[in-house]
């Protein structure tokens, strides 16, 4: 059975070197639609509908960053 749709979901970006491999090895004579959906296509999904994002969705400012502490980074 051929498949006519398939999405490819992932919690991290993915890069457009992986969409080309994944076109590739994928079968191309045989799908008829592959659809990338990354974080940031997740993300969006949530503001565009107006639903609050998840807890911890969003990351943090890292407070290791030297220009965010009292002390020099040396």
């Amino acid at each position: 059975m051929l498949v006519d749709h398939a999405f490819i979901v992932a919690g991290a970006e993915i890069t457009k070197a992986a969409r080309n491999w994944l076109a590739n090895v994928l079968n191309a004579s045989k799908r008829s639609q592959i659809m990338f959906m990354d974080r940031d296509d997740i993300l969006n999904l949530y503001v565009v509908t107006s639903l609050p994002l998840p807890a911890g969705a969003l990351q943090k400012p890292s407070m290791s960053a030297w220009w965010a502490s009292d002390e020099a980074p040396f």
